[in-house]
This record gives structure tokens, sequence and C-alpha cells, in this order.
């Protein structure tokens, strides 16, 4: 009885050792997959440093408002200081939404917030700033911001106008293609305003 147990725990060990390892085998190659993969993580990291650091410098060099004049300069200086759209009053739709893109560029959201049309629905500056981060909204418009900031051209489409309602849109040719982006604009106590309201509440709904 002895001898078949001694023979049933030597058996049961070598299995054991067997499958051990198999085990050590997959463990292994389990920690070698996940070296590789935090070795791509890492790649990844530094092309996207790159990518940053090449985008940051291309902001330094490049701004949507440097072919503005003095005046509008120091219009511009004075929204942005204390956030009173009043400074812009006289400022044509196509400026206006250059000054926002500059805005996005520079993260400024109260001022972007300042020059957004209020259709009775505008939430509280909180709110506004809340839904502009929480759902990517502002990633898409930087993104905007890049993809059109050597734009070939910016005019009021003249087939949608009226004394306080335009849409503007800007153009830029990239090789064979042409790509065009609107923008709705409405004055506001006598000062064009973006409207896109809508758009954040359509990409909050689901991007529609």
């Amino acid at each position: 009885m002895k001898q078949g147990t001694s023979i049933f725990m030597m058996v049961f060990i070598l299995l054991m050792a067997g499958c051990n390892s198999d085990d050590t085998i997959k463990i292994e190659e389990q920690q070698k997959q996940l070296k590789e993969l935090e070795a791509k993580i890492v790649d990844l990291e530094e092309i996207n440093k790159e990518q940053r650091k090449i985008i940051e410098e291309q902001n330094k060099e490049f701004s949507y408002i440097k072919d503005f004049t003095k005046e509008e300069l120091e219009a511009y200086e004075q929204f942005v200081q204390d956030k009173d759209a009043q400074h812009l009053l006289g400022l044509s739709p196509e400026k206006i939404l250059l000054i926002y893109y500059h805005l996005i560029v520079i993260d400024d959201v109260e001022a972007i917030y300042s020059l957004t049309y209020d259709d009775g629905t505008l939430p509280d500056l909180s709110t506004f700033r809340e839904n502009y981060y929480k759902n990517g909204l502002h990633l898409k418009w930087q993104d905007s911001t890049i993809y059109y900031r050597y734009y070939n051209s910016i005019k009021v489409k003249e087939d949608h106008k009226n004394e306080n309602e335009v849409v503007v849109e800007m153009t830029v040719n990239l090789g064979s293609n042409v790509s065009t982006i609107v923008y709705g604009l409405k004055k506001e106590k006598g000062i064009w305003k973006m409207d896109t309201l809508h758009l954040m509440e359509n990409d909050k709904d689901g991007n529609k």
C-alpha cells in the first residue's frame, strides 16, 4: 500500500512539474509580449511628443490675427483682457471668425464663450466650459484650426447674407484637394458672434 502511494505521489509530482513548466513558458511569453507592447507605447509617446513640438512651433510662428490692423489688434487685446465683446463692435464677420479660431488655438474658453452667439439657450460659463472639453469638441476644433491655418480665402457667402445673419466660408487648397468649412454668425447687440452653440449640442448628443 505504501509503495502504491509512493508511486502515485511521484507521478503526481512529475505531472505538476510538467504543468509548472508549461505555465512558466506561457508566463515568459506573456512577459515578452508585455515588454514589446511597453516598447511600442514608449515609441508612440515619443512620436506624440515630437508631433506636439512641431504643432507648438507652428503655433508660435502662425497667428490667425497676424494681418490685423493696429486698431483691430488693440480691440482684440482689450477684448481678451476683460472679455467684453463690445470692444469688437464694427469688426467684420470674417475678422470675428479669425479671432474665434485664434482663441481656440490659445485655449481661451472664457473669450470663446463671450464670442458665442446666445440664442436663448447659452448656459453659464462653467457649464459651457464643461461641455467644451467633455466630449472632445475642443480637439475637433483645434484640428480645424491646424487644417485651415494656411487658408486661401475667407469670405461671406453672398447668397446667405442679411443685416443680422451671415455665413462665412473658409477655403484651403492642399495640392489637388480643396476643402471648405462654413460657420454661421449672427449679430448680438450690434456685434457679430459665432452661431456655434448648436454644434456643441450636436457633438454632445453624438456628433450629429
